[in-house]
């Protein structure tokens, strides 16, 4: 009788743990939908394919935005370029990434404003890139030679949580982490960059930059928000590899942020949004000297 028991409780156990693997296995695979669109930017750095995509059944209408391509896909680096038309296989689990992924080469949009990203290196030397800030004043990266520089890109409509929000709220922690050293506080410069300068005039960043550094630094000695021509604001993104396409409707775009020196080189580049603030607060308070 004892040896019946024992053989059906090693039954219902064998079972039980057969159905929650099943379990786990099923939830780990994710859900599973196609995906098909054309290629507008590739950021190998961060690892994001940014695509102009058709309707995906069962999960959202056509549109354009970056996704994460998945790890064993990283052969797609390198070969597939904007343009491009990809097929794969978009699967959700705790995060969304591109798996299963095929292309064949198309040609580029002329002026979408999709190119193959140059990726920044530290010891580039910044050009003397000139922008209007919060205030209508001219700024220039000259100017701000003798002090590091944190710089990234943003807008002030980006509607993604994880975008230029989340890089936005990053930069007001860094400086506030920074004020506990005085003597690092008043070297450090912090530089957000608009992509999108016909809607982020002055007026518009004055108010978002009150959003984000009104508390810690009101009258924007540490922290300026800056737009400029179209044509300069491109071209600076250009330089720091930042892809990003406003011809269908929105802004779609890469993320990137740049330790610029003192001495005017970029010392340090942070792919995506991934990095920590206590990371950048360390390396800026090093370049400053502090």
């Amino acid at each position: 009788m004892f040896s019946r028991v024992k053989m059906r409780l090693a039954v219902v156990l064998c079972v039980s743990i057969a159905v929650l693997i099943a379990g786990c296995e099923k939830k780990s695979a994710g859900r599973r939908y196609e995906l098909e669109g054309r290629v507008v930017a590739v950021d190998s750095g961060s690892r994001l394919i940014t695509v102009a995509h058709q309707d995906v059944a069962g999960l959202m209408p056509a549109m354009t935005m970056p996704f994460q391509v998945g790890h064993g896909e990283d052969w797609v680096f390198g070969k597939i370029v904007p343009g491009d038309h990809i097929h794969a296989m978009l699967v959700m689990t705790d995060h969304a990434e591109l798996q299963e992924i095929s292309f064949s080469h198309g040609g580029t949009s002329e002026g979408d404003g999709t190119s193959q990203l140059r990726i920044p290196e530290a010891g580039d030397v910044v050009p003397d890139f000139r922008f209007v800030n919060q205030s209508g004043k001219t700024i220039s990266m000259q100017q701000l030679r003798g002090r590091p520089v944190l710089l990234t890109f943003i807008y002030t409509r980006c509607p993604l949580p994880e975008f230029c929000p989340r890089t936005s709220n990053n930069f007001r922690e860094v400086l506030q982490l920074l004020q506990a050293n005085p003597t690092v506080y008043a070297k450090a410069q912090l530089l957000s960059v608009t992509i999108d300068p016909e809607f982020d005039t002055p007026r518009v960043l004055q108010g978002y930059g009150q959003q984000y550094a009104g508390k810690i630094d009101p009258r924007f000695q540490h922290w300026q928000f800056a737009s400029g021509s179209p044509e300069g604001v491109r071209t600076a993104a250009d330089f720091f590899g930042i892809a990003y396409n406003t011809k269908e409707g929105q802004i779609v775009h890469s993320l990137r942020t740049v330790l610029i020196g003192a001495d005017g080189k970029i010392a340090k580049v942070y792919q995506g949004n991934t990095w920590t603030v206590a990371e950048v607060a360390r390396d800026l308070a090093a370049a400053a000297g502090g």
